[in-house]
């Protein structure tokens, strides 16, 4: 039946539009954070952790991107205990995206700010 094909593509396309809307949202969040997370010298300034609690209360944003803003928006230097473990968890998960993944590892190992290796990795990541 003809129409419900048409439907079905429809359906088909209206959810990848959706998906990779996300997708693009996430590696947005990502920048920012690499960016924030490339900046920090001991914990988050306020304005950094108003746009990390933008990320953190947005829908768009995916669980990942989510901790990711959590962890450096609590970081004291370093990483809190808690959110050492969700960024332990996601970087032991392959569906999460590499990005994600490098920006959750770097912030495990950041003690006061990033080391000049770290930051070289976090530019990238910032996209530039």
């Amino acid at each position: 039946d003809m129409n419900k094909f048409a439907f079905v593509l429809t359906a088909i396309a209206i959810t990848s539009l959706f998906s990779s809307g996300i997708v693009l949202a996430d590696e947005a969040a990502i920048k920012t954070l690499a960016r924030i997370t490339m900046n920090l010298n001991h914990f988050p300034s306020d304005d950094d952790k108003a746009i990390l609690k933008g990320i953190i209360d947005s829908d768009e944003s995916s669980d990942e991107a989510a901790d990711i803003a959590m962890a450096i928006s609590n970081m004291q230097h370093k990483v809190l205990e808690d959110d050492a473990e969700r960024l332990e968890d996601l970087i032991s998960d392959d569906q999460i995206g590499a990005d994600a993944r490098k920006l959750a590892s770097i912030l495990l190992r950041i003690n006061h700010a990033p080391s000049e290796e770290d930051k070289k990795t976090l530019a990238a990541l910032a996209g530039g």
